[in-house]
């Protein structure tokens, strides 16, 4: 059955085009499946049945957690899947067998008072510092993804109508509405900042928020400006671009929000990925049920 694995591993890598990091794991899983057969006595795939798969899965089950056992299961399945394709194995004795159901994991959000902390912790008095707010102020107000921030031209910014058009995933343009505090800050940036950038540095870059020498900026370097602002308010945890992002949705469900309309402004593509921040607030649930149940 050894003799198998490497072509599985092929089929997975020019036929299914599985990144790297997924072959290298279906290796271990089928190998690691194979040792268990071999240790009961069976060296033919075609004889391997569905107690098999039940013996080893109940017990990866006690080693691993359930998002591993799940892709063991399905690194089975798609061993089995191969060998009706390429030798003329025509069962899958996994074929009916479930994975593990899987908790879906809550994004990290900020408080409202941690954002409020993190925002207004920014000193001001500085080009740098005004830049870096009027970043974090214009992510809170519209929930972007940061490689939209990055990305973000400064034709895209409607500093009249205060609202911006977004370039997200799938070249999927969205027009999202900038609340007035963000959109003063942003008007602040581009009227010093930006402004004192470009002629000193005399380019003509599009991009809306640019570095000390006039250019794009890149994900990397935002992500230190987070980490940066994070440490000097003094917030005591781990906080990412989508940590912002997540705390953007979550605060606007909060005050009533409309899940659809949260949808568009993240640009989701279904609004299933949007439910899992009805999750989050238990505590407004619980008040919403007190304020309008008939039997609280």
């Amino acid at each position: 059955m050894r003799e198998l694995v490497p072509e599985f591993l092929m089929y997975l890598s020019t036929e299914r085009r599985y990144p790297a990091s997924t072959v290298t794991s279906y290796r271990n899983d089928i190998n690691q499946f194979l040792d268990f057969v071999e240790k009961k006595g069976i060296n033919d795939a075609a004889v391997i049945g569905k107690h098999d798969v039940i013996d080893y899965l109940f017990e990866m089950k006690i080693k691993y957690d359930p998002s591993s056992s799940a892709r063991k299961l399905s690194a089975i399945k798609t061993f089995f899947k191969f060998l009706s394709l390429e030798k003329n194995i025509k069962h899958n004795p996994a074929s009916e067998l479930e994975a593990p159901r899987l908790n879906k994991k809550l994004p990290d959000v900020l408080s409202e008072a941690e954002m409020t902390g993190l925002l207004e912790g920014i000193t001001t008095l500085t080009l740098e510092g005004l830049r870096d707010r009027a970043i974090l102020e214009i992510m809170y107000a519209t929930g972007m993804r940061i490689s939209e921030v990055v990305n973000l031209k400064i034709h895209d910014y409607d500093t009249v109508a205060q609202y911006i058009r977004c370039m997200g995933k799938g070249s999927k343009e969205r027009i999202i509405p900038v609340g007035k505090v963000a959109a003063d800050w942003v008007d602040e940036y581009i009227d010093k900042t930006r402004r004192l950038i470009l002629e000193k540095t005399e380019t003509a870059s599009g991009e809306l928020f640019l570095n000390k020498k006039g250019k794009k900026f890149s994900r990397v370097w935002l992500w230190k400006i987070i980490t940066r602002r994070v440490a000097e308010a003094g917030l005591r945890k781990e906080i990412t671009p989508h940590t912002i992002r997540h705390s953007f949705a979550t605060h606007l469900l909060t005050h009533g929000a409309d899940l659809r309309s949260v949808q568009e402004m993240l640009g989701h593509s279904s609004i299933s990925t949007t439910q899992i921040y009805t999750h989050i607030d238990r505590s407004r649930l619980r008040e919403v049920h007190k304020k309008y149940h008939p039997r609280p």
